[in-house]
């Protein structure tokens, strides 16, 4: 009987994302900008409570989430394309590709879930990335058999790219997060120094 590719040597990418998803969890609660005060186990009720109050409000919530839908429709038609027409077997970037969207798409959807933790220190949301990333591949390596006939050295290469590409994607995202909340902190004190300037004259 042949032995399974999970307990082979390949197990080393298993065990690896694994234990790369734990002390990326920790990392993420030990970073500036952390939702303090909620647990892993709520931020699904949180999405879904933000879900509820903002998309009926018609105003930029609602169209920040809809873009994210809309992103998220797009990553999955992009995968599952690819994996009906082979795509990810004829242009090797196209994984690369999905990763990098996958973990934008994540981290927006993070950063709006935790708005106000996000403007406070995007920084949290490269990390929880890499660690939700991380948890993917060890969901690959038990459940799924794409990576049976790989040699170990293409499957370590090929996870640690996904996950390099993930995380990329998620920093890009910050950053743009990042640029926003300096672009509102410039604009507050802009609005006081005007303010200040009206008083003085009107005085």
């Amino acid at each position: 009987m042949e032995t399974l590719p999970h307990l082979t040597a390949k197990s080393v990418v298993g065990v690896g994302s694994f234990l790369l998803a734990l002390v990326a969890s920790w990392a993420t609660m030990r970073t500036p900008g952390f939702p303090d005060g909620r647990t892993l186990t709520s931020w699904p009720r949180v999405l879904l409570g933000r879900l509820r109050d903002e998309l009926p409000r018609g105003d930029r919530l609602t169209l920040g989430w809809v873009a994210i839908a809309a992103w998220s429709v797009l990553v999955s038609v992009l995968h599952f394309g690819g994996v009906y027409y082979n795509v990810y077997t004829a242009l090797p970037w196209w994984d690369l590709l999905t990763h990098a969207m996958g973990g934008l798409g994540v981290a927006a959807v993070l950063a709006f879930t935790f708005r106000d933790a996000t403007l406070h220190s995007p920084l949290w949301l490269v990390a929880a990335v890499l660690a939700i990333g991380a948890g993917f591949e060890v969901y690959e390596f038990v459940f799924k058999t794409f990576w049976y006939h790989w040699t170990l050295e293409f499957y370590v290469v090929d996870t640690v790219l996904d996950l390099i590409v993930n995380t990329s994607g998620a920093a890009l995202f910050a950053g743009a997060a990042l640029l926003y909340r300096n672009r509102i902190e410039t604009g507050s004190v802009s609005d006081r120094r005007e303010d200040e300037s009206v008083g003085a004259d009107s005085d």
